[in-house]
């Protein structure tokens, strides 16, 4: 299926070739800091996660929430305001590399302004490296996704990022047995989502900055992190079928025997995803107790999947390779249809809670009338569903309003109760709106209002039907 639809966005883009115009990254370097300080109900259970914590405790909650648990908002972000502090903190690496560019290779013509870009992607990328190991950054992105699962759900866990760990095998660690066999027994669709959540991060932090490259022509220089992220994504949705995969395992299993704090959440992802995808109803504790030590035996190896398991994890690998197929992996960020069109696309595919989802993000900007629409299928064992999905920016286009808003719909069916192998079909929706105050021309108050019915949203932790509010700031260079 991916072949086909690969094959069918190539005839289409080559086929308006003689109308097409690629847009150059010419307006004067920009950038915008954002982020969303207060989000409920989130904020509600990182405060509720960090007082099951100070009392050593585990979950449910049932206590009391301390006042000084959310001061410690900074150690459990949402899924929005990691992807904040990811797109702050690399988004303000390339504004200074199409500053300094800019100011030393201007590009006055065309072969200096493709010499201008290569430099400022090459030099981008050299600066993308040293910050994925920072906190905030793109590592950071795909550890606070798996954690938010976990803190939606009132779970501890800690990000090993702080420690400013090796590069992309950051752990998430001081996750107890016992909370992950609470997560499987009462919601054993987040014990799935949890695995898959950090992958999911990575494609959320690249949909965002391209949205920022299309929309507000920011010219970030992220072919870099936009070509290696991806391929590290498709390459860990299948290292489960390398040769080394049982051996990288068993080295794992070989440390940290009695100190169970201090073991990652749940080893290498995938094997882990596909394994609770298939067994719903397996108690955590089945997987066996760690060979030679205490608890339980968290990573799964290859030899643990049944062949009917390594075909779907097969095929949900394969399908990672849309991922790669979009203009904005070559630098092209805008093109031009005709005068006052432009467009652009990206194909996406994100393992999910119930199997994977498949399709496409579809930029337009008609006559300043900005939009994004994303079609797409919900995949499970026996179930190809419809989602689609439209992002429609800045409504008021009175010139100078200090008063905007935008508006996101979000439709779906999805299998019945999050079951990969449910033979039935639940109907899903989702409506928002994030309205913006400029109270000066650099600086305004944000926020983002939703509700979502039950069902897995991409870049949303709850899986449950869920009301959002968040409240934030911005600053902006232009």
């Amino acid at each position: 299926m991916y072949k086909l639809i690969i094959s069918s966005f190539f005839v289409f883009f080559l086929a308006k070739g003689h109308t097409q115009t690629i847009v150059k990254d010419t307006l004067p370097p920009s950038f915008e800091w954002s982020f969303h300080l207060f989000d409920a109900p989130y904020m509600i259970d990182a405060a509720r996660t960090e007082s099951i914590r100070g009392n050593d405790g585990g979950a449910p909650f049932g206590g009391k929430v301390k006042a000084g648990s959310y001061g410690k908002f900074y150690r459990n972000l949402s899924m929005e305001q990691a992807t904040d502090m990811a797109r702050n903190l690399h988004g303000s690496l390339y504004y200074g590399h199409n500053i300094l560019w800019n100011k030393w290779l201007k590009p006055t013509n065309t072969k200096k302004y493709i010499l201008n870009r290569a430099l400022a992607n090459i030099t981008a990328l050299g600066t993308d490296y040293l910050a994925i190991k920072l906190p905030y950054g793109f590592a950071f992105q795909h550890e606070e996704f798996h954690r938010a699962v976990m803190t939606s759900r009132h779970i501890y866990s800690y990000d090993e990022v702080w420690n400013f760990g090796k590069g992309l095998d950051i752990a998430v660690t001081r996750v107890k047995d016992e909370d992950l066999i609470y997560l499987k027994r009462h919601f054993p669709a987040d014990q799935v989502r949890l695995s898959a959540a950090g992958v999911e991060g990575e494609y959320r932090y690249l949909q965002r900055m391209r949205e920022d490259n299309f929309f507000r022509q920011t010219g970030y220089p992220m072919i870099g992190i936009s070509l290696l992220g991806t391929l590290h994504a498709i390459n860990y949705v299948n290292l489960p079928f390398a040769e080394r995969f049982n051996a990288i395992t068993d080295s794992i299993l070989s440390y940290d025997k009695n100190n169970i704090l201090a073991r990652d959440f749940t080893g290498y992802d995938f094997s882990a995803w596909v394994y609770d995808l298939f067994t719903p109803d397996e108690p955590y504790e089945a997987r066996g107790p760690w060979p030679g030590g205490a608890g339980i035996k968290r990573p799964i190896k290859e030899s643990d999947l049944t062949p009917e398991m390594k075909k779907f994890l097969r095929q949900t690998g394969n399908m990672q390779y849309l991922n790669l197929v979009s203009p904005f992996m070559i630098g092209i960020n805008r093109i031009q249809l005709k005068p006052g069109y432009y467009f652009n696309f990206a194909l996406r595919s994100v393992p999910t809670s119930f199997g994977y989802y498949a399709g496409g993000d579809f930029f337009l900007d008609i006559n300043k009338r900005q939009m994004m629409v994303g079609l797409g299928l919900n995949k499970s064992k026996n179930l190809t569903l419809p989602a689609v999905e439209l992002r429609y920016y800045e409504l008021i286009k009175k010139e100078n309003a200090r008063f905007n808003t935008s508006v996101q719909l979000s439709a779906w069916m999805q299998p019945k109760d999050h079951l990969f192998a449910a033979g039935k079909a639940d109907f899903g929706m989702a409506l928002g709106m994030q309205p913006r105050y400029a109270v000066t021309k650099r600086f305004s108050i944000l926020a983002d209002l939703s509700h979502k019915t039950k069902g897995w949203m991409f870049g949303n932790p709850y899986l449950d039907s869920k009301f959002s509010g968040r409240i934030g700031f911005s600053l902006k260079t232009r």
